[in-house]
C-alpha cells in the first residue's frame, strides 16, 4: 500500500464509523446523513454520539468519543460550528485518523468563522487526523458500502470518481452517470477544503484501481500552483475532466460566499488546464459525456475523423460540429471509396460523411464502419444512427402488452449485441468509435433501460451529433497530451 493509500484508508475504507451529532429528529442532518449511512448497508460498527439519547435509529448511542468501545477509523461530525474544535480534540485523543465535517458556518462567512476553521484544522493536523469539509454534503465509497452523505443517493460501484466543491453539483454529476448505467468509485463533496484539497483527492484517485476517470467541479483553488503540479502528475495516469465555475464577476463573488474559494480568471485557468492535460467541460452533461467516453474508448492517433450516418442531415451537422471543435473531416482515398462502392447503393454520395442514404441493406452499417476504421487517413469514426444495424420488424397496433414487453427486451439485447460489434472493431483497429443516435421506438422507461444496459458495459449513446464531436475532440486532446510526455 502506498503512502497516499494509507493516508486515505480510514476515510474511504473505514472498518468503523463514529457519528457525532447523531439525531432521532428526521428534520436534522444528524438524522438524515446517519440514516443514509445505515440504509446504504455499511458493514462495520456505527457508533452514534449524542449525550442526551441512549439510542439513535436503533443503535446504541454514546455520550462522547471517549466512551466508545474501540477507536473508529472515521468520525462524521454534524454538530454546531462553535463546538467542532472541541469535538476534533476528543477525536484526536481517541486516535481517530479521519473526519468528515458536514457542518457549515466557517470560512465562507469570513471574519471570526475563518479563524474558527483554522483552529479546527490546526488541532486535527497536530493529531495527524485528516479532514473533509467543512460545509460539505459528504463522501461515498460504494465498494465499501459507505454512503455518508446528505442525499439519499446510492450509486453502485463503478469507474467514475467525483470530486466537487459543491455538494449538490456533486450529486447532480453522480445522478447523470447513474442514469447512463455508470457506477461510482468515489464521491467527495469537498466543501471549504480547510484541510484536504481537491489535489489531495486527485492524488489518491490516481492510485485507486477502481477509478478510471475523475470528474470534478471546481469554484477556485487555495494554491493554484499546487493544483497545476498535481494535475499534471495525475493526468499522466488517468484523465481529469473538469467543470470550472466562477468565471464571471458574479460567479466569482458567489464562489467566495459559497465555499470561500478564490475563483481566478478563466483565461489563466484555461491555459493551466491545457498545460496540465485537464479536459474542460462547459456543463454537467458534457462533463458526464466526456468522462464516459474516456472509460472505454481507444485513444485516437490524430484528429482525422470519418463519419457514418444513417441520414444525411445528421452527417452535415456532425461535419460542422467536428470542425468547430478542432477535428478534421478529410476526403476518403480511392481505395476506401471503391470498398464502399462494393456494398452501398450506386447513388451514395462517395464522400465523408458516408451517408447510407436511408438504406436498409443488411450489414451495410457495420461494413461501412469497418471500412473507415481500416482507412489509414482516419483516426476515429463517429457513427450516427444505429437503426440500420437492427432488424426491421414493426409491431401491429393491436399487439398485447406481453408481446410489446418481449419485443422490447429482444430489441434491447440486439442493441447491446450491435454495440459489442462496434467496440470489438474499435479494439481491433485501436481507433475510437463514438456513437450518436436516436431511437424512434425508445421512449420513457425503454430509453432508461437501454442507457443502463449500455453503461454497465462501459458504452454510451450520445443524443446529438454535437455531443459525439465534443467527445471525439476530447479523446484527441487527451491523446495528444499523453504523447507529449512519451
Amino acid at each position: 500500500m502506498s503512502e497516499i493509500e494509507r493516508k486515505f484508508q480510514p476515510l474511504f475504507n473505514p472498518k468503523s464509523v463514529a457519528f457525532i451529532g447523531a439525531s432521532n429528529n428526521p428534520r436534522k442532518w444528524g438524522f438524515i446523513v446517519l440514516a443514509n449511512l445505515i440504509n446504504g448497508g455499511f458493514k462495520g460498527p456505527i457508533y452514534p454520539i449524542n449525550p442526551r439519547e441512549p439510542e439513535i435509529q436503533g443503535l446504541k448511542a454514546y455520550a462522547s468519543a471517549a466512551d466508545l468501545p474501540e477507536t473508529p477509523d472515521l468520525a462524521v461530525i454534524v454538530t454546531p460550528p462553535l463546538t467542532v474544535p472541541q469535538v476534533i480534540d476528543q477525536c484526536v485523543a481517541k486516535g481517530v485518523r479521519a473526519g468528515l465535517i458536514i457542518t457549515a458556518g466557517f470560512a465562507e462567512l469570513g471574519g471570526d468563522r475563518e479563524r474558527l476553521q483554522q483552529k479546527m484544522v490546526d488541532r486535527a493536523r497536530k493529531g495527524k487526523m485528516v479532514l473533509v469539509g467543512p460545509n460539505c454534503n459528504g463522501i461515498m465509497r460504494p465498494s465499501s458500502k459507505l454512503y455518508s452523505a446528505m442525499p439519499p443517493v446510492f450509486p453502485p460501484p463503478g469507474p467514475i470518481a467525483v470530486v466537487a466543491q459543491s455538494g449538490n453539483v456533486a450529486t447532480s454529476i453522480v445522478l447523470r452517470a447513474m442514469k447512463n448505467g455508470f457506477g461510482c468509485s468515489c464521491f467527495v463533496s469537498s466543501g471549504n477544503e480547510a484541510d484536504l484539497h481537491c489535489e489531495d483527492y486527485f492524488d489518491y484517485m490516481a492510485e485507486d484501481p477502481q477509478t478510471k476517470v475523475i470528474l470534478s467541479y471546481i469554484e477556485g483553488f487555495k494554491d493554484g500552483r499546487r493544483f497545476f503540479q498535481v494535475a499534471k502528475r495525475v493526468t499522466k495516469k488517468k484523465p481529469i475532466v473538469m467543470l470550472k465555475a466562477g468565471g464571471t464577476t458574479a460567479g466569482a463573488r458567489a464562489a467566495m460566499s459559497h465555499t470561500a474559494s478564490l475563483a481566478g480568471t478563466d483565461l489563466t485557468f484555461d491555459g493551466a488546464c491545457k498545460q496540465a492535460g485537464v479536459i474542460r467541460a462547459k456543463d454537467m452533461d458534457e462533463l458526464r459525456n466526456i468522462g464516459a467516453g474516456l472509460i472505454r474508448q481507444p485513444l485516437p492517433r490524430g484528429r482525422r475523423v470519418g463519419i457514418v450516418t444513417a441520414g444525411g442531415g445528421w452527417g452535415v451537422l456532425a461535419a460542422d460540429a467536428c470542425v468547430r471543435v478542432g477535428l478534421e473531416v478529410p476526403t476518403l482515398p480511392e481505395e476506401t471509396l471503391a470498398e464502399l462502392d462494393g456494398f452501398l447503393p450506386p447513388w451514395w454520395t462517395r464522400t465523408n460523411p458516408v451517408d447510407l442514404v436511408a438504406g436498409l441493406r443488411e450489414g451495410a452499417l457495420i461494413r461501412s464502419l469497418e471500412s473507415l476504421l481500416r482507412c489509414p487517413r482516419l483516426d476515429g469514426v463517429i457513427l450516427l444512427g444505429i437503426m440500420a444495424a437492427l432488424p426491421v420488424e414493426l409491431l401491429p397496433r393491436s399487439a398485447s402488452q406481453d408481446v410489446i414487453k418481449r419485443r422490447t427486451e429482444a430489441m434491447l439485447q440486439m442493441i447491446i449485441d450491435v454495440y459489442d460489434q462496434f467496440m470489438g472493431l474499435a479494439d481491433m483497429y485501436q481507433k475510437p468509435v463514438v456513437v450518436g443516435t436516436e431511437f424512434p421506438f425508445a421512449i420513457g422507461d425503454v430509453e432508461n433501460q437501454m442507457a443502463t444496459m449500455l453503461g454497465k458495459k462501459g458504452y454510451i449513446c450520445y443524443p446529438r451529433p454535437d455531443d459525439a464531436a465534443v467527445v471525439m475532440a476530447s479523446l484527441a486532446s487527451y491523446a495528444e497530451y499523453l504523447r507529449s510526455w512519451a
